[in-house]
């Protein structure tokens, strides 16, 4: 057990946790974890968990005769703050995303016409109503930009996409999505592609970031191969990483994000191997030993703030949520 930065751990009620998404709630982090048909919210600072039930999108209409003993199949999961309330959006493997309300339950959007096997769900950060981004790994290539209303989806065209991220760069909605071809960049306005960077052959992009170095955007991809990529946005490179990538997990990177602590822009990453560890984006790096304590494989990262510290939040299938201070 890495105990030094360890700040507070929680065993979830429903067991093993598939995805989380955190978002600030009145000055505090609200997380929501979704694992086996269930989606619970976390307050950090009071360690307090709710079950939060979600009208199913099978409960009426045509569908509700195909699927009469349908449930939620949640496993990736996103959330936006909009007008004081928390919108959600979540998916599986035998479901499509579709958009909820979180303190009421209730359905805003039902799924979309993307298809089950969602691999990944993001919130775009925008301007206005929420926008989340989605895709699939393995039964629909690219991805797909929505939000509760009734306008028309946005498509993001590229290869199969397993990991997301997003970002508001020089005023432009971005998404990034990492698949088997590298990890390739849109303008959610238009759904214009911007930007695409390779890895080494035969590795596959499980997750990625958008990160900052001396006023440049990058982008930080984590792999199959346990690597972690950075690729300059800014359009002033050959779309060669910024340096060799970094190495240290054995086997896949399945979740990161990024943060600043300090004036270091770091990134957190999750892996097959059970490790969190936190990695010095301008040397490619790591900074100290790796994190250990979860007991299985680690399938989120989240980074926030608690009390005005930058942390990150991780867990994975031994439903335990760790809170790791990043300032050390």
């Amino acid at each position: 057990m890495s105990d030094e930065r360890l700040i507070l751990s929680s065993v979830a009620p429903g067991g093993p946790i598939h995805g989380l998404a955190v978002v600030n709630v009145d000055g505090e982090p609200l997380v929501v974890c979704t694992g086996f048909h269930k989606l619970w919210s976390w307050a950090p600072l009071r360690d307090e968990w709710l079950e939060r039930p979600l009208a199913s999108p099978f409960a009426e209409g045509p569908l509700a005769a195909e699927h009469p003993d349908a449930v939620n199949d949640i496993d990736s999961v996103a959330a936006a703050v909009f007008d004081g309330r928390v919108v959600l959006a979540a998916g599986g493997d035998e479901q499509g995303t579709a958009i909820w309300d979180l303190s009421s339950g209730e359905l805003l959007r039902g799924t979309a016409d993307n298809g089950p096997y969602i691999s990944s769900i993001a919130a775009v950060k925008n301007e206005g109503p929420p926008l989340f981004v989605a895709s699939s790994g393995v039964h629909w290539d690219g991805a797909e930009v929505w939000g509760p209303g009734e306008e028309p989806s946005i498509e993001l065209e590229a290869g199969s996409v397993w990991g997301l991220a997003t970002a508001r760069i020089d005023g432009r909605s971005l998404v990034a999505g990492g698949g088997e071809e590298g990890v390739t960049v849109w303008d959610v306005a238009n759904g214009e592609e911007l930007a695409s960077f390779s890895v080494h052959d035969g590795e596959v992009t499980y997750a990625v970031g958008f990160s900052q170095l001396d006023d440049r955007p990058v982008v930080v991809a984590g792999t199959d191969s346990g690597k972690v990529y950075v690729f300059d946005l800014s359009g002033s490179e050959d779309g060669d990483p910024i340096h060799e990538p970094a190495a240290g997990h054995e086997g896949r990177i399945n979740a990161l994000d990024v943060a600043m602590v300090g004036d270091r822009a770091v990134a957190v990453t999750g892996g097959e191997d059970g490790t969190v560890r936190i990695w010095d984006l301008v040397g490619g790096r790591p900074v100290g030993p790796p994190l250990t304590g979860h007991d299985a494989r680690v399938e989120a990262v989240a980074v926030t703030t608690m009390r005005d510290r930058p942390v990150a939040l991780t867990a994975g299938r031994d439903g335990v949520i760790r809170v790791w201070d990043l300032t050390l």
